[in-house]
């Protein structure tokens, strides 16, 4: 090949090869908005929510099977005294039987109290309290006195998670032996709690309203908890809160009517699993009086409570 040639072979070359950069360089530039919807970058605020990308990519009907699993189980806590709101209402060992069925974001509970011996008394004249679930440790039990059936109660129980905010709404209808004292213990109690973690921590409030027989009888609570997986089978729980009364409840139950700020407490509890349904908890809960006046009317006004619970789910 002459060179006259070989000039206009470099010179086509050359004018082919600036014509293509451009669109080269285009396509290895700014992705198109599709690429970026399949390749997306790998931050943590990949979801509008910030909830985890699994749960984010769970469909409805996974999110709705998952309510409407069906669980049961059931419990016996062995408690040293009768301890609620910290008030000691029976001094003597009890025994709270318990069980409960969930589905659909629904948990229905019936439980009962049994006093062990028959020294043991009330310590505090008016009706046992409303029960708590079986899962929040609380003695529950009757003030009548005598070895037995004193108490029990039935409760309807709705959770729902919004975001990090945990929302528990239950109704609480329970019964015990009539008094001398008052008319009539039947009664229904309704409570809201209201959770949400804040570090290791998980904040919570709960506040109850007397719904039919001492209606305007208030009781509320905040504290936090704290969690921990200590092994593979036993799991740590302790919680501090404190909790205040309007003035009909602390006229019903303890006899003063004023509204106050009535007690600080603290709890804790281990839970070791035995396989994948059984379990057994140790637990142990302190509570204090601290309003002067309420004092006054209640002995002992610092109590310690100790317990041990055995149970199944599945």
């Amino acid at each position: 090949m002459n060179k006259k040639n070989q000039k206009g072979l470099l010179m086509f070359c050359l004018i082919a090869l600036f014509s293509v950069s451009p669109s080269f360089a285009q396509s290895q530039g700014t992705p198109t908005g599709q690429k970026t919807q399949q390749a997306p970058p790998p931050t943590t605020n990949s979801t509008p929510s910030s909830i985890p990308a699994e749960a984010a990519a769970e469909t409805p009907a996974q999110v709705t099977d998952k309510e409407s699993t069906f669980t049961y189980g059931a419990e016996m806590d062995f408690n040293s005294r009768y301890v609620w709101r910290g008030l000691l209402l029976d001094d003597g060992p009890v025994g709270q039987p318990s069980a409960w069925i969930s589905a659909f974001g629904f948990t229905f509970t019936a439980w009962s109290n049994v006093a062990m011996t028959s020294a043991s008394g009330g310590a505090f004249e008016p009706f046992p309290p409303p029960p708590l679930p079986p899962q929040s440790n609380a003695a529950m039990t009757s003030a009548a006195g005598g070895a037995g059936l004193n108490s029990g109660g039935l409760i309807l129980t709705y959770d729902r998670d919004w975001k990090k905010l945990k929302i528990e709404a239950a109704i609480d209808a329970y019964m015990g032996r009539m008094s001398s004292d008052i008319d009539n213990r039947n009664t229904m109690e309704g409570s809201l709690k209201l959770s949400y973690p804040a570090g290791p921590l998980r904040i919570f409030t709960t506040h109850a309203f007397d719904l039919l027989a001492y209606r305007g009888a208030y009781f509320g609570e905040a504290g936090l908890e704290y969690e921990r997986q200590v092994t593979k089978n036993t799991e740590f729980r302790i919680s501090g809160s404190s909790g205040w009364a309007s003035a009909k409840f602390n006229d019903v139950y303890i006899g003063v009517n004023k509204s106050a700020f009535n007690l600080a407490g603290v709890e804790g509890s281990l839970t070791y699993y035995l396989g994948k349904h059984l379990y057994f908890r140790p637990h142990i809960e302190f509570s204090s009086i601290t309003d002067r006046l309420l004092r006054e009317q209640l002995a002992p006004a610092n109590i310690v409570n100790f317990g041990l619970a055995f149970g199944f789910s599945k």
